[in-house]
């Protein structure tokens, strides 16, 4: 208890200025300060020349804003903010950035008791869109307050310099407190063309001070973000001949970019050699260990390849002083130890990596793919729920569904149906419909029409907000069997589409039958009276889309009925709905569409709200037509269900060949000796994977 109270005392004294410097950063900058609400003290601002409302936003979370004339320098900047700062202790902040909330908790305790200089906290880097993982970086971003402590350099600015030059003796400790940096996501270096600034300021960095290694360094890391590796390669020649790695902070980083760059430039054996010369230095730096099996596999060494991944798993992620990228030790080496084991064809155990690789982390998708197609596959579809069952923990519906998804695009329509049955009975009649409406469209995947059709005229009787639905799926159904127009209620424009481009042959009286009903569907349509909304059936992608005009109702649309008829065997069927969606494809010439946009309302936020309008396309003889059906214009979504039916088709004919290829030896089946390629070919056909485009 004296502990702690003791604790308590200090940090009453130990108080905390947070610094920045902003320009332009109303979007982030709320973020920003409302992370360290309650964590400090006093907050000092330095903004350099905004002109949106990031000063009236630092002001509303109280802080001091001091106005700076940019110089290109951001040391010159930061040490405007450390002028103004009163706290014990200085904590410095980027608005793309955020303390994590338990760091907040913790950050008065950890200087309250601290006899350090200053602490290090890990920076969570986000890059792409966010969804790819993070780098994580410990970097010192608390530190004393002190006259003598300030930044140097002007660009990537250090403050340790300063710390060391007062006091050689000065000790640091990494500490787990978390910041999330958002700045590398694409769409904000898009924004605000970081890179080419970053590159000016480190080239002027590096005629002004030729010899400091620091700036070659940093100059390398841009080239390298903007995929010039052979410049990045001799910027970091050049940093790497002018430092002691013993005693460089970056050393290992260095290191592994010099790595990255011969990666990329795909100079393997020079790559491999790099890794065992820094392995040398940094045995437990566990990312060097992981491209070291990069390297070996890409050299065909797959039993170097699959003895450095599992050195990897063993040793786990880095020691906190090493900038990692997250995953190195954990999922992301399980699943490049699957990806290995899955083309040496040792299937059961790839699936055991991938088993791991979603226990480290269980939001990881890509796995699950993986192990779902390969069970797929190699004839285990049945096994896939027994499988789910003992090996993953499904504590939620919410999970059930997304397995469900990935069922379904991965093909495995039997596997989803059975799991689908077995998920806790709704008490809403709506969610019974739009449940029966999810199997119904699975086993229009699967070529089942006729239990499609039983399911679908069970929920069109009851009359509810999933009957039109299941109408139009019914017509769609009537169609491929070949019994267009036999009680069709012309209710689906994408229906009446086929029906009008196969008469195509006919009189022009006939082929403009339709036309009216298409006419009067799409005015519906555009106007919201024939759309029930986005209805998430079960939670399943693809299957579970929405009934949204130029979603569910167009190319999808096709796209699931092209794999009921790869699955059924119905050929001609196929043939023909893939000949119609060419034909559209290349009459599409020209589209217009309008997209409104909305004025500010009173809260200041903007929304953008696209209208669907009547638009045009022009065929081969230049005579304009109306779209067929609501979304037909959307060429890049078109081809791509076009493509995905072409690729379900050729992996059906190689699972044909595959098994035509067994042979009864003594009374079991024997596999020919060719039968590994079809699988890996089978395999490595394009399609879902679970990451992010």
């Amino acid at each position: 208890m004296r502990v702690h109270q003791h604790q308590s005392q200090r940090s009453q004294t130990q108080r905390i200025s947070l610094c920045m410097i902003v320009k332009d950063e109303e979007e982030m900058l709320p973020r920003c300060l409302e992370s360290v609400r309650g964590a400090v003290d006093e907050i000092i601002v330095v903004d350099t020349g905004s002109s949106d409302r990031s000063i009236a936003i630092a002001e509303e979370h109280g802080a001091v804003v001091v106005g700076f004339a940019w110089c290109d320098d951001f040391a010159a900047a930061r040490n405007a903010g450390l002028e103004q700062a009163s706290g014990d202790w200085i904590l410095f902040l980027d608005a793309d950035e955020a303390l994590e909330p338990a760091a907040r908790e913790q950050i008065r305790s950890w200087t309250a008791v601290s006899g350090c200089d200053g602490l290090f906290l890990n920076i969570h880097n986000y890059t792409g869109s966010g969804q790819q993982g993070a780098t994580v970086n410990p970097v010192l971003r608390l530190f004393r307050n002190a006259p003598e402590h300030r930044f140097q350099g002007r660009i990537h600015e250090q403050i340790a310099a300063a710390i060391c030059e007062r006091n050689p003796e000065a000790a640091f400790h990494v500490t787990d407190m978390v910041i999330h940096h958002y700045g590398y996501q694409t769409v904000v270096v898009e924004r605000k063309d970081k890179v080419n600034r970053n590159l000016r300021l480190l080239q002027q960095a590096v005629v002004e001070e030729p010899s400091q290694p620091f700036h070659h360094y940093n100059l390398g890391v841009e080239y390298l973000r903007v995929g010039e590796a052979e410049r990045a390669l001799e910027s970091f020649g050049k940093a790497r001949k002018r430092i002691d790695p013993v005693v460089t902070s970056y050393a290992h980083l260095l290191l592994k970019y010099e790595v990255r760059c011969l990666e990329h430039l795909q100079r393997w054996q020079e790559a491999l050699e790099r890794v065992d010369e820094a392995l040398e230095l940094f045995p437990e730096y566990t990312d060097l260990m992981h491209h070291r099996a990069t390297c070996a596999d890409a050299l065909g060494d797959t039993v170097m390849a699959e003895m450095s991944l599992r050195e990897a798993v063993r040793q786990g992620p880095p020691p906190a002083i090493f900038h990692t990228e997250e995953g190195m030790g954990t999922y992301q080496t399980w699943y490049s130890l699957g990806r290995l084991l899955e083309g040496k064809a040792d299937l059961e155990g790839a699936v055991d990596a991938y088993v791991e690789a979603v226990r480290a982390k269980s939001s990881l998708l890509p796995p699950l793919y993986r192990i779902f197609r390969m069970m797929r596959v190699s004839g285990q579809e049945r096994q896939i729920p027994a499988v789910i069952k003992s090996r993953f923990a499904m504590n939620s519906e919410e999970a059930l569904s997304k397995v469900l998804g990935i069922l379904e695009q991965c093909h495995c329509y039997d596997a989803a149906l059975e799991m689908l049955g077995e998920m806790p009975s709704v008490p809403s009649g709506v969610q019974r419909e739009q449940r029966s409406v999810a199997e119904a469209v699975l086993h229009v995947q699967r070529g089942d029409w006729s239990t499609a059709r039983l399911k679908l005229e069970t929920v069109k009787r009851k009359k509810g907000s999933f009957a039109p639905m299941a109408s139009r799926w019914l017509e769609r159904l009537q169609w491929l069997d070949g019994k267009e127009g036999q009680g069709a209620s012309g209710q689906d424009a994408f229906t009446l589409w086929l029906m009008n481009s196969s008469r195509a042959d006919e009189s022009k009286e006939r082929v403009s039958e339709a036309e009216p009903r298409l006419a009067e569907w799409w005015k519906a349509a555009t106007e919201g009276e024939n759309r029930s909304g986005m209805e998430n059936v079960a939670g399943l992608e693809g299957v579970a889309a929405s009934d949204h005009a130029g979603l569910y109702d167009g190319w999808q649309a096709l796209g699931l009925m092209l794999e009921g008829c790869v699955q059924s065997g119905r050929w001609h069927a196929l043939h023909g709905l893939i000949q119609r969606g060419r034909q559209l494809l290349v009459e599409v010439h020209h589209v217009t569409e309008k997209r409104p946009e909305k004025e500010r309302n009173a809260s200041g936020d903007q929304e953008m709200e696209r209208e669907e309008v009547e638009s045009e396309i022009t065929d081969a003889k230049g005579r304009g037509i109306r779209a067929p059906f609501p979304g037909a214009l959307d060429t890049l979504t078109g081809t791509s269900w076009l493509v995905k039916g072409l690729i379900r088709a050729a992996d059906c004919h190689l699972a044909q060949f595959s098994s035509d290829t067994e042979q009864v030896e003594h009374g079991k089946k024997q596999r020919h000796a060719y039968w590994p390629v079809i699988q890996h070919i089978r395999l490595e056909l394009p399609g879902v994977d679970g990451f992010e485009s």
